[in-house]
């Protein structure tokens, strides 16, 4: 990022989503802000002042989104979303452990193409 405000997309609005958050907001932090949440129930009330989304295109068609963070529990979907940062040339962190464990070598080549990072070192804990 050489500097840059890392401006996240988070897909996922659970426990480990909302605590992220919180962290964030909590620190206070300049350089870091989750910019838009992408969840499954946009109608959900929810405690915090956020910009909301059920739609992944609002994250990844908006040019200030420069790092995606994945954490939701469907597999399949978290493949999506990842496959697709890393395609377009968005570094991203996942959490869904058995979605790596059947494909990580594919991310792996995805990222030394695209010169970016898939960070996941946390779900494996």
């Amino acid at each position: 990022m050489n500097g840059k405000k890392l401006n996240i997309g988070l897909f996922g609005f659970g426990t480990v989503g909302s605590g992220l958050y919180d962290v964030l907001k909590r620190i206070g932090s300049k350089n870091v802000e989750i910019k838009r949440i992408c969840v499954r129930d946009i109608s959900k009330k929810r405690a915090v002042e956020a910009e909301f989304t059920n739609n992944p295109d609002d994250i990844f068609n908006d040019p200030d989104i420069n790092f995606i963070v994945e954490l939701i529990d469907d597999a399949e979907a978290a493949y999506h979303i990842v496959k697709r940062a890393l395609t377009s040339g968005l570094s991203a962190v996942s959490g869904n452990k058995k979605m790596l464990a059947h494909h990580l070598p594919e991310f792996i080549e995805l990222q030394q193409k695209h010169n970016v990072a898939l960070l996941y070192d946390a779900s494996a804990c």
